[in-house]
């Protein structure tokens, strides 16, 4: 009899998402491991699907079973312990398995059916639409994909009966090929074909005239092999004399892979580990000893900026790496820079992997190869780079872990923290949190005692926080300065240009204007699929939707009223990279934001030429607030610090609080003492005042309070469910059906709560769909998730649904 594999199907619905029982044909049963992807029939249509072999069964309760039909991989993409984790992220996140799954392969490596048509037999007298078909294969060398004859041959109806009819006689054959987007990459060699002694008696003898078919032996004499296109390049022959000489018997090609490599242009320079402070020093002994004991355990290292966290974690990795095992370092995607990156290649060289989303597709799949193979022990990424298909892990950290960026907001809208913490568990590894600006959740944890803690208090080689000043942005006003930049801040830029120092000055909002208001009926433009405020982009002139991208040129009048008086108000970093200009003349700017990092190599551009060309001011969003260190950087200046607490989200004063901090920490890092100047409106909050004195303890205690009275994380669960449609009316009526089936399964007494609702979502229209928001708050995250679950399958299994969206996130990053 033969064998039986557990199946999962690709592209399924929850309604259909389960293990399914295949037959293993004889003909594939050695070859078939767990963890390999299949061809396998689906459905009363026995359509052909992708599928990924979970395990196998001994026997089935289920009959007439069904056979696979075709093995895709020759050696397994997924490890028994990703497996697991898929299991358990379809339950925790209510997704399917195959978008679990998506999450731990590389992008393009899903395989695409192609179905081939070959021409057996060309006859002729068919009937037209038959006859045409015939010929075209006849004129296409007897070989069509079916979407490649449908384009050519003119049939206009009935292809798929008319290819049927013709495979059924005989005169065709349809045969289905797979592929992927993206593979190995190879390129071309030469060898030499026979023994070298006798092509040196061919070129001495006379027996090869031409001198370039002798230069192009004589490099191949000297090496094993050798690109077709560099012999053209350096001998400058045509590749017509290297096809001669093959001809000739003289040389073979042959394919061989070349690994995509994304640090190739960069020139990395080895590092030996640095002496460590006493702080560092105890951080480390305490550390080893919890990755020593070879089971979980969670760790926070709250450590302040420019403490020295880094150079913990490397010396962290070298022992796990001594002890034969793996190590996975998570960096925020704004935070993962060339100077990162190359601090861990520089310690571990060929030893690193990179994983973030400015590789290509290329190079992203064969760095994933590369884990996979064994070939690399150390993995250094964003969020993704926790599926990283290692067997042996003895750490995980999780750099600058407060920030939201390592929370997905896709389905399945998973926890990087929390998958990293599944897998620790997994293996027996320490997972390591690291943040000067640790979330209000893992510090709670830690003072409850559920995780350790670990403290680097002071700055490392004994360097002096920066010095911290508020200035009153409404004093300004009143004074008459109407500018972005105060007084006091002007007068340390000019300090700072005079004595050839850097200065980094921080808004967190990108584009020339926020918005444009019209003065005499008072509307505001909006997007026309978004119920959000366009903002204004002079370089081509153009109002642009952050959210869903639809833009429009600025117009002249107003589109409502037809008023001239349409102006630009608000302020962001382009305005500030022109206003420098006019301010400062003779200064050098470079900017840094989303729309000065489109190029693949834009970000480290930017960064190189600011730290060696030593350009005077450095302006950015928050990606230049994290994750670098500019000795030359002096002054840092924040020209909106409450700009995020008008945001609609309970965490708006944590992340003003931890953003304040981080940016001001790029400021003395170097052997000169920092500066650091806040303007705000709002010198009163407690999260821009704790910031300003580096107070981390004061700011927990004023949120924690905050959070524990409204009854907020980490003190309870939160879900946010937002359903939408483009229509208002039906994405509110169902809406209030989930709220109904939330409502049937809550027991007050554990504490469950349904927050009135359903009520319009902050951003109530988004890429052309209105949205409606419940909030579901519960003690316990297992009882949260099990409601949510019941709820989605119920509001799925009804009919006439495919209208509406349904999106749940359990303590999600943003309430938006």
């Amino acid at each position: 009899m033969d064998k039986i594999a557990v199946v999962v199907i690709n592209g399924t619905t929850r309604e259909f998402d389960r293990q399914y029982h295949y037959l293993m044909p004889e003909s594939l049963s050695d070859a078939l491991a767990e963890g390999m992807r299949v061809i396998v029939p689906f459905g009363g249509g026995n359509s052909l699907k992708e599928g990924y072999v979970f395990g196998f069964a001994a026997s089935s309760d289920y009959k007439n079973l069904k056979s696979i039909k075709k093995i895709i991989d020759a050696k397994p993409v997924l490890t028994p312990s990703l497996i697991e984790l898929a299991i358990w992220m379809k339950q925790r996140y209510i997704c399917t398995y195959a978008a679990a799954i998506k999450c731990m392969l590389p992008a393009g490596i899903g395989v695409k059916s192609l179905s081939i048509i070959k021409l057996l037999n060309n006859i002729r007298g068919l009937p037209p639409s038959k006859q045409a078909i015939i010929d075209t294969l006849a004129a296409n060398e007897n070989e069509l994909e079916v979407n490649e004859l449908k384009g050519l041959c003119g049939v206009k109806s009935g292809l798929n009966a008319h290819i049927k009819a013709l495979e059924a006689t005989g005169i065709i054959r349809v045969s289905e090929q797979y592929s992927t987007a993206v593979r190995e990459k190879t390129i071309r060699v030469a060898s030499l074909a026979m023994p070298s002694t006798e092509v040196l008696e061919d070129i001495e003898n006379g027996v090869l005239k031409r001198i370039q078919q002798i230069k192009v032996l004589e490099m191949l004499l000297d090496n094993d092999y050798i690109a077709v296109a560099d012999i053209v390049r350096f001998a400058s022959v045509s590749p017509s004399v290297i096809d001669t000489l093959r001809r000739s018997g003289y040389l073979y090609y042959k394919d061989i892979e070349v690994k995509r490599d994304p640090l190739k242009h960069r020139t990395i320079v080895p590092t030996q580990p640095l002496e460590p402070t006493q702080e560092q020093a105890a951080v480390l002994e305490a550390a080893i000893a919890a990755v020593d004991r070879g089971s979980f355990s969670e760790i926070l290292l709250h450590g302040v900026t420019g403490s020295g966290k880094t150079e913990v974690y490397l010396q962290l990795i070298r022992h796990v790496l001594d002890q034969g095992r793996q190590a996975i370092v998570l960096v925020p995607e704004i935070s993962l820079t060339p100077q990162m990156i190359e601090r861990f290649r520089g310690r571990f060289g060929d030893l690193v992997a990179v994983q973030h989303s400015r590789l290509s597709p290329g190079e992203r799949y064969d760095q994933w190869r590369l884990i996979g193979n064994g070939e690399v022990k150390v993995v250094v990424g964003a969020r993704s780079a926790v599926f990283a298909p290692f067997e042996k892990l003895g750490i995980v950290i999780i750099d600058e872990e407060h920030e939201n960026s390592y929370k997905s907001e896709t389905t399945p809208k998973y926890s990087a923290a929390q998958i990293a913490a599944r897998r620790c568990l997994q293996d027996g590894a320490l997972l390591l949190y690291g943040s000067a600006t640790p979330s209000v959740d893992t510090f709670q944890r830690a003072l409850d005692g559920k995780i350790g803690l670990l403290n680097l208090k002071g700055r490392a080689n004994a360097l002096v926080m920066p010095k911290v000043e508020v200035v009153d942005m409404r004093r300004e006003l009143e004074e008459g300065n109407r500018t972005i930049f105060s007084t006091r801040l002007s007068e340390e830029i000019t300090r700072n240009i005079k004595a050839g120092q850097q200065t980094i000055l921080f808004l967190n909002r990108r584009g020339y204007a926020s918005f444009i208001l019209c003065r005499s009926c008072g509307i505001r433009l909006k997007c026309r699929h978004c119920n959000i405020t366009m903002t204004y982009h002079s370089n081509d002139n153009r109002l642009i939707c952050h959210y869903c991208g639809y833009t429009i040129k600025l117009p002249s009048t107003c589109p409502s009223c037809g008023s001239v008086s349409i102006r630009q108000f608000g302020t962001g970093t382009q305005k500030v990279e022109e206003d420098l200009q006019k301010y400062f003349p003779g200064s050098s700017v470079i900017r840094m934001d989303m729309d000065t990092t489109t190029g693949k190599h834009s970000h480290e551009e930017i960064l190189d030429a600011f730290r060696e060309k030593n350009i005077n001011i450095l302006v950015g969003t928050q990606m230049i607030a994290k994750g670098h260190d500019f000795p030359n950087v002096t002054l840092v200046g924040v020209l909106a610090a409450d700009s995020l607490l008008g945001m609609d989200d309970f965490r708006a004063s944590e992340r003003t609080f931890q953003l304040l901090t981080q940016v001001a920490g790029r400021a003395g890092r170097g052997s000169l003492p920092g500066r650091v100047v806040i303007q705000t409106y709002n010198t009163e909050d407690y999260s821009i005042t704790a910031a300003c004195s580096h107070d981390y303890p004061s700011f927990f205690r004023q949120e924690s309070d905050i959070r524990k009275r409204l009854n907020y994380p980490p003190f309870t669960n939160i879900a946010c469910i937002i359903l939408s449609s483009v229509n208002d009316k039906l994405a509110f009526e169902n809406a209030k059906e989930v709220a109904r089936l939330l409502a049937s399964q809550i027991v007050s007494d554990e504490g469950d709560e349904l927050l009135p609702g359903p009520v319009r979502a902050p951003i109530s229209r988004l890429r052309n769909r209105y949205r409606w928001r419940l909030v579901m708050k519960c003690n316990s995250v297992d009882r949260l998730t099990a409601m949510l679950a019941a709820a989605s399958d119920t509001f799925h299994a009804s009919k006439g649904r495919n209208d509406v969206e349904l999106n749940m996130d359990i303590n999600p990053a943003s309430m938006m």
